[in-house]
C-alpha cells in the first residue's frame, strides 16, 4: 500500500486524523507533504489522503489527477462544516465559502472517513462512501505516556484553543463557588488572541484566585507535556449541533494521564462512560469538590477511564481497522 497524504506537520487534526495514524500503521511507504504538483502524483500512489479539503486545488483538477494517475482519494472530515452562529470563525467561513469547499471535496471522494456515527449520517447525505475511524491514542507510547509530576494542591486541568471560549464561559461561576485549595491549569494560550484568552482565563480561574499556571500554545507532537501538571479534566462543551460533531479527543487525553474527566453531558460526551457527567451547573461543583477531597475517587475514576478508553480507542487496534478499509477501497479499485 502506498500512501500519498497532504498535510500539515502543525496541524492538530493532521496529527491525530493523518500523521500519526498513518505512521503507525501498516503500509509500504508514505510521503506527507503540504505542497503537491503534478509531479507530486507520479509515485504510483495507491492512495491519496487529505484533511477536509485543499486551499489551493480544486476538487476538478484532483479529480482529472485521480484519473490519470489511477489512485483512490479518501477525504477525512473529524469536524462538521456548518459552523454554529455563535462560533468565533463563523463569519470567516462564511466570506470564505469554507462550507462549501469542504461540500466539493467530500462528493468527489471515493471515500470519505470520520469520527463517529453522527458525523457519517450528515457526509451521507453527500456522499454514501463513508466509513468511521474513531480517533485513538497510543497508550503508554510517544507523548501519551504515565509521566505526571507531583503538585501539593489538586490541579483542575482544561487545554484547547481560542476557539472554545463560550464553552470554559461555562465554568465561571462554578469556579468562583470553589472555597478549598486547588491549583487552575489551562494551556493551549496563544498571544495571537489575547483579549479572548484573558476572558477564558478570567473564567477558568476565578479572575487568578485558584492558583493558576498558563501553558502556552505547543507543537502537535509536544502539547501533552501541559498534561503532566494535571489531576483532574473539566471538559465543558456548549450544547449545539456544529459541538456534537465534535469528537470525544478531550477524553481520550486525559485518559493517557489516568485523570477523571468531568464533561458535558451533551455529544460528543454523551453516554462516554466512566466520564463524569454534568447535566446542570451544580454539577460542576460537586464533581470538582468530591474529586479533589477524594484522592481514592480521582484513583478510581482516572483508572477507570483510562481502561475503558485503553480498550476501545488504542491506536494500533484502530489502526488494524483502518488499515483493513484502505485495503477494501485498493482492492475495489478496478470497481
Amino acid at each position: 500500500m502506498r500512501i500519498l497524504a497532504i498535510t500539515s506537520k502543525t496541524s492538530g487534526v493532521a496529527y491525530h486524523r493523518i500523521i500519526m495514524p498513518i505512521v503507525n500503521m501498516q503500509k509500504d511507504y508514505c510521503l506527507m507533504t503540504d505542497t503537491i504538483s503534478e509531479e507530486t502524483f507520479k509515485g504510483n500512489y495507491d492512495i491519496v489522503i487529505l484533511n477536509r479539503m485543499l486551499a489551493n486545488i480544486t476538487p476538478k483538477q484532483m479529480v482529472e489527477w485521480r484519473k490519470k494517475y489511477r489512485f483512490k482519494l479518501i477525504v477525512d472530515n473529524d469536524d462538521y462544516w456548518h459552523l454554529d452562529a455563535s462560533h468565533i470563525l463563523f463569519q470567516q467561513y462564511i466570506i470564505n465559502l469554507v462550507p462549501q469547499q469542504i461540500i466539493n471535496w467530500i462528493q468527489v471522494a471515493d471515500l470519505c472517513t470520520c469520527t463517529h456515527e453522527r458525523l457519517a449520517e450528515e457526509i451521507y447525505k453527500l456522499n454514501t462512501n463513508v466509513e468511521i475511524i474513531p480517533n485513538a491514542i497510543p497508550y503508554g507510547e510517544e507523548q501519551f505516556i504515565l509521566d505526571k509530576k507531583p503538585s501539593d494542591l489538586v490541579r483542575l486541568f482544561w487545554s484547547g484553543s481560542g476557539t472554545h471560549g463560550k464553552d470554559i464561559e461555562i465554568l465561571r461561576n462554578p469556579m468562583k463557588r470553589i472555597n478549598f485549595p486547588v491549583r487552575t491549569i489551562i494551556a493551549g494560550y496563544n498571544e495571537g488572541e489575547k483579549p479572548i484568552w484573558d476572558g477564558m482565563i478570567a473564567s477558568f480561574t476565578n479572575g487568578l484566585k485558584l492558583n493558576p499556571t498558563i501553558y502556552n500554545f505547543n507543537h502537535v507532537t509536544e502539547y501533552m507535556a501541559a498534561y503532566c501538571d494535571s489531576d483532574i479534566s473539566l471538559i465543558p462543551l456548549v450544547d449545539n449541533k456544529f459541538n456534537s460533531m465534535k469528537s470525544n479527543l478531550k477524553v481520550l487525553e486525559t485518559a493517557s494521564k489516568k485523570n477523571p474527566a468531568i464533561v458535558s453531558n451533551v455529544h460528543p460526551y454523551k453516554g462516554f462512560y466512566p466520564a463524569c457527567h454534568v447535566n446542570s451547573q451544580k454539577d460542576w461543583y460537586y464533581w470538582i469538590k468530591m474529586l479533589v477531597n477524594d484522592k481514592d475517587a480521582r484513583t478510581h475514576y482516572g483508572n477507570a477511564l483510562y481502561e475503558y478508553c485503553n480498550k476501545n480507542f488504542n491506536l494500533h487496534e484502530v489502526n488494524k481497522q483502518r488499515f483493513a478499509i484502505y485495503s477494501k477501497l485498493i482492492d475495489n479499485a478496478g470497481n
